[in-house]
């Protein structure tokens, strides 16, 4: 069980690349974003990861980690440059991740600092993801292989 707990944690800041706008407030901006992504529960795993967010997926970033996961946020707080989620994830088997995030934003940055627990036990375990954008657009993908 604990060995899934890294791999949501990845997701989650994965996830913090981008932000849920709210009303007609600009969160981030979409293009080619770089992120920097640290879980530590027993050992710290740093992960860089650069991906390309649309203006449809801006929305989807912060809410649904992955596809792994269903997440529900009782409290989804995003505006004035500030974040502040707490929640719960699940994923396929039913595994339930106690999540409470915070962070802030601007149009070319993002950082979330999140504490996440497991089932309810008291193991916990934090997540935090540094991002900016690297440009506006993104790089051409590469030609699909037969």
């Amino acid at each position: 069980m604990s060995m899934r707990l890294p791999v949501f944690l990845t997701a989650l800041c994965l996830a913090g690349a981008a932000v849920s706008s709210v009303a007609a407030e600009q969160t981030i901006l979409p293009g080619y974003w770089a992120s920097r992504n640290t879980s530590k529960l027993l050992t710290t795993k740093t992960t860089e990861d650069r991906r390309c967010i649309t203006a449809a997926q801006v929305n989807n970033f912060l809410t649904t980690p992955n596809h792994h996961y269903r997440c529900n946020y009782a409290t989804h707080d995003v505006g004035g440059g500030h974040i502040r989620l707490q929640g719960q994830c699940v994923d396929k088997k039913g595994v339930t991740v106690d999540v409470t995030a915070t962070g802030a934003y601007g149009p070319e940055w993002f950082k979330l600092d999140a504490k996440v627990s497991l089932d309810g036990l008291p193991i916990g375990a934090t997540a935090s993801t540094e991002a900016h954008r690297l440009s506006e657009t993104c790089p051409p993908a590469p030609p699909a292989q037969h």
